[in-house]
């Protein structure tokens, strides 16, 4: 049977499946339902010395899509320390703890990550990532905040100085954690540099949700009367946090990386393990669907490796990354669309796209009329729901990519 353990920044977990800092981790009841569920580790609601602003959770959540999180709730370090204890106490989980210290105050984020040390946490997660911290007062031109949250965490030299304070302030592990508002490959360099032990990515980026038509534009939100830029969490987002993922592990080979964002299942996991992450995180997931979610990624996780041979998760760990290259380097492959007609019921969606005159719905079945129109896409074969259709070699002459790369 396949191994899920790893040994993440000196955290000997038993699978990679750790719950990302948020509600979900922000009391010990929840906490213990997590363990029970198959995690293996916890990264604790966001801490401060002194809790810069209120704020409460409040969502919009767009089906099988977004999920729009302007807020969420701040804990106060002692709350924090409590909480640690309490999980060390009554879990076997490994406990991080997310802190954010007060802007450049470097002994102020000293102070706080020796009192969340001294409760037990094994690991310390920096936040230079929040997107409702910091970044938004400073693009509305608010300058009272100091530098918070994904301010801090795109300013290279600035998120290297406040980890070498930490790291030189305890003796746990600490992993600052990315904004895609960032270049992260630069800033996981300077954290690396400056004694960081892992890194973590992403947190969310920032965005602007649905709003009222009909009332003006106001807020969705049927719980505030007013909104702020929105972090973008849940499916949108995995894309985008494969890429960061894939740089930093480019740019930092042996850096350990936790990856997180929109996964949402057991493939998503194994694409982000691909990419070149050492842990994976979840928190949309389990806010939609609950911690039983985790009963269904580890034995598809576990199935997929004993099919493929992977004894361990390194065996497959950063397997994709060989295949990114520049633009001028990829290896265009000449295909055609082979349309099965008995699976096909005439849908018309493969012929609905506005940029491909080559496929015709006739007698309500899919007619590839135009193959030396067709520039192997492969926009039908994703859009056909019956997979009904399979993108095939075809010979060079025979495809309009093929007359263009012969052109050329």
């Amino acid at each position: 049977m396949a191994d899920l353990s790893v040994d993440f920044a000196g955290l000997k977990l038993k699978n990679p499946f750790i719950v990302a800092s948020s509600e979900l981790t922000n009391k010990v009841e929840k906490i213990k339902i997590a363990e029970e569920h198959g995690a293996s580790a916890v990264s604790t609601k966001l801490t401060f010395l002194q809790i810069p602003l209120y704020a409460r959770p409040y969502h919009i959540i767009e089906k099988e899509g977004a999920f729009y999180s302007p807020s969420g709730e701040r804990m106060q370090v002692e709350k924090t320390q409590r909480l640690i204890a309490d999980c060390k106490e009554q879990t076997d989980l490994k406990i991080i703890a997310n802190m954010m210290g007060p802007g450049e105050d470097l002994d102020g984020w000293a102070k706080l990550a020796r009192m969340l040390e001294e409760a037990g946490a094994d690991m310390l997660e920096l936040n230079m990532s929040c997107p409702n911290l910091g970044l938004m007062a400073k693009q509305m031109g608010v300058d009272e905040e100091p530098e918070l949250g994904a301010t801090l965490g795109k300013d290279p030299v600035l998120a290297g100085q406040v980890c070498k304070a930490v790291v030189d302030a305890v003796s746990i592990p600490v992993m600052p954690k990315m904004t895609p508002e960032a270049n992260t490959m630069m800033v996981a360099r300077s954290v690396q540099k400056s004694g960081a032990a892992a890194v973590s990515a992403i947190n969310c980026p920032q965005s602007l949700p649905p709003l009222d038509i009909k009332d003006g534009g106001r807020p969705m939100y049927p719980s505030t009367g007013n909104q702020s830029f929105a972090g973008l969490c849940g499916p949108w987002i995995r894309p985008l946090a494969y890429r960061h993922i894939a740089q930093m592990r480019t740019i930092c080979p042996d850096l350990p990386l936790a990856g997180g964002g929109g996964l949402m299942n057991w493939r998503h996991s194994v694409e982000m393990l691909m990419y070149g992450a050492t842990v994976l995180t979840y928190c949309s997931l389990l806010y939609l669907k609950g911690y039983k979610a985790f009963a269904k990624i580890e034995p598809g996780l576990r199935k997929f490796m004993d099919e493929n041979g992977y004894e361990t998760l390194e065996d497959m760990r950063g397997l994709a990354l060989k295949y990114i290259v520049t633009p001028k380097e990829v290896d265009y492959i000449p295909m055609l669309p082979a349309i099965d007609l008995e699976k096909c019921n005439g849908c018309g969606l493969c012929a609905a796209p506005g940029h491909c005159e080559c496929i015709e719905i006739i007698d309500k079945k899919a007619v590839l009329v135009k193959p030396k129109e067709c520039y192997s896409c492969a926009v039908c074969y994703f859009l056909c729901n019956r997979e009904a259709i399979e993108m095939v070699r075809a010979p060079i002459e025979e495809t309009r990519a093929g007359v263009a790369a012969l052109e050329k």
